[in-house]
């Protein structure tokens, strides 16, 4: 299993910090907008990636409290485990399914399982607690991120779990949520700008931002189909579209995310 990133994980949770406003009551309505998308640029379905996150409290927690929370998590979102057979959380588990691990230094602490759920999703649980060495503000971050690389189904039901579990400790959560796509070799990125132009004007979008450069294209845009959405500026914006070339593979990838591709492209 590939492990994320302790860095690349704060990033994401940093950013699911950021306010998003608005709110939609059917996920399944953004998914499928999202898939429409996709399908209407051509390219072939790759991935589904949603993450979700958020404060759940406003102390530093030790040790034994956040693995109690950790595994409490886990076993509420039905992910596949094997027990350990000690009690060094850093030590990697040999079963391909299931890996945990807990980071200790001065003032941080975080715990992170990844492992399958019932859906066969790969669902990563990361649990980061701080506190201030000089007395300052305290926090404990949640993160829960779900991949799925076959259908882009059921995300209604991991959500649901997720929402509830906020509600417990009384704090909002961020989604995100993003698709992702192939076109075997390298397309024209002018091509591509005219199509998804033409995509962005059937869902009413006005573009925000765009940039071009280094075989990258990126359009943030705003549409009235998607309620959530964040500030760019002054401007609002809820829907991310970037393209690019993998020369080592020889495709071209395609991500489609609301509010914004939180994912690394």
């Amino acid at each position: 299993m590939k492990k994320i990133n302790k860095f690349l994980i704060m990033g994401i949770i940093l950013f699911l910090l950021i306010p998003i406003f608005g709110f939609s009551e059917n996920k399944y309505e953004e998914r499928d907008l999202l898939m429409g998308v996709l399908e209407e640029t051509g390219a072939t379905f790759s991935e589904g990636d949603i993450s979700l996150g958020g404060t759940i409290l406003d102390r530093f927690i030790g040790y034994e409290e956040i693995v109690d929370i950790g595994y409490t998590i886990r076993d509420e979102l039905d992910i596949q485990y094997t027990e350990l057979e000690n009690d060094n959380l850093n030590t990697e588990m040999e079963d391909d399914y299931y890996w945990e691990e807990i980071v200790e230094e001065e003032g941080f602490i975080q715990l992170t399982m990844q492992g399958l759920d019932r859906y066969n999703n790969l669902v990563t649980i990361t649990l980061s607690s701080y506190k201030d060495i000089d007395q300052g503000p305290s926090e404990t971050y949640l993160f829960i991120n779900l991949i799925n690389r076959k259908q882009f189904v059921e995300i209604n039901d991991i959500i649901v779990k997720v929402e509830k579990i906020f509600d417990e400790y009384e704090k909002p959560v961020n989604i995100t949520t993003c698709v992702m796509g192939t076109y075997d070799g390298q397309i024209d990125l002018k091509e591509n700008e005219k199509k998804i132009l033409g995509v962005i004007k059937t869902i009413k979008g006005s573009v925000v931002e765009e940039y071009k450069e280094d075989g990258v294209l990126s359009f943030s845009l705003f549409t009235p189909y998607i309620e959530e959405h964040v500030f760019t500026g002054n401007n609002k914006m809820n829907l991310n579209i970037a393209i690019r070339f993998n020369e080592y593979e020889g495709k071209t990838y395609i991500w489609i995310g609301t509010p914004i591709i939180t994912i690394g492209y």
